[in-house]
């Protein structure tokens, strides 16, 4: 079923969903909006010299899409937005003042927690906040117990611990359905980040075709969405799925058996080619990077295929044009 803004799915009723929702102050952002930007794009850091401890939460975007940086800091009100790596052209948003973990980052995410496995890096940073608060990292006991966490987390986390904590997060049952339903403002922001727009063009025409100016059937024109994640996270895909009542994720195999997650390739995909759903969704949930605009390039070839453009040699030649000018081909301005 396409997804619709009224359908008991993982949209549900949109009071309901979004009843903390603060959009209609256009100057504050909805707090799952931040969580899914945390989701996509942040990372929990700890540094740690001698008795120096230091914990970083940081958020990154190229730096053609700062302007969202600085509305997260507007949210949190603290924090700063500096550049990540000069050669990548990237910068981040990031809050080290111990104060402002305690008092400004912790209790949104405990509100509005990841909804990857990504919050399982949160918990053990939250955890050497609270050692640094009761000044724990003082003492040797306190250290060595802030050096075992710092092992564990991030690249030294087990896959199996990443599943597992996605699979009754989200609601993992027997027959590898999933229960949970992903707020609409998180899915906006995780497409955001994580998504990406393709236009596939296949083109064959025969001599008879050309002859006449047209391609007929020999010419396709596909348009999709796409989400990757690693495949520890594979079940947040599963939970996209659902939320738009569509899709499929690849490859395919038993989702529900660790092992052969485990053993798939490392990075899955969400896959959506349902258009009109895609375009209602984002249409109202317009997102808030440069992203926007490949998606309504991305936007203006369907409604170009829609109308039967791409089986003309002119209307194929915009297609084509249009998409030379999208994602990495883009200016900067």
């Amino acid at each position: 079923m396409p997804y619709t803004e009224t359908q008991n799915d993982g949209v549900k009723n949109r009071n309901n969903l979004n009843k903390h929702d603060t959009r209609i102050n256009l100057n504050k952002l909805n707090p799952w909006l931040i969580t899914g930007f945390i989701d996509g794009e942040g990372s929990f850091t700890v540094s740690k010299t001698g008795t120096s401890v230091k914990l970083e939460l940081k958020v990154t975007q190229k730096e053609h899409s700062e302007k969202i940086l600085h509305q997260i800091k507007e949210y949190f009100n603290c924090g700063s937005v500096v550049i990540d790596n000069r050669k990548t052209k990237t910068m981040k948003y990031r809050v080290s003042s111990l104060n402002d973990i305690l008092t400004q980052i912790i209790p949104h995410l405990d509100k509005y927690p990841c909804l990857t496995s990504k919050f399982l890096n949160y918990q053990d940073w939250k955890k050497i906040a609270i050692k640094m608060m009761n000044k724990e990292h003082l003492t040797l006991a306190g250290l060595n117990d802030i050096n075992l966490i710092i092992t564990k987390m991030n690249k030294g986390r087990l896959f199996e611990d990443k599943y597992n904590h996605c699979k009754i997060s989200l609601g993992l049952t027997s027959n590898g359905e999933i229960t949970k339903d992903l707020p609409a403002d998180w899915v906006q922001a995780f497409i955001d980040g994580e998504g990406s727009f393709y236009n596939y063009i296949a083109t064959s025409p025969s001599d008879k075709s050309k002859s006449k100016g047209k391609i007929y059937n020999l010419q396709r024109c596909d348009s999709s969405l796409e989400i990757g994640q690693n495949n520890h996270d594979v079940l947040v895909l599963l939970a996209i799925k659902k939320f738009f009542g569509g899709g499929y994720v690849k490859p395919k195999y038993n989702y529900s058996d660790i092992v052969e997650c485990k053993n798939s390739r490392s990075l899955n995909r969400f896959v959506f080619r349902d258009t009109a759903s895609i375009i209602q969704f984002l249409d109202n949930h317009p997102m808030l990077t440069r992203k926007q605009l490949y998606y309504l390039d991305w936007k203006k070839i369907v409604e170009l295929k829609n109308i039967g453009a791409h089986k003309t040699v002119e209307g194929l030649n915009l297609i084509k044009n249009i998409i030379s000018k999208m994602n990495s081909t883009r200016s900067s301005n």
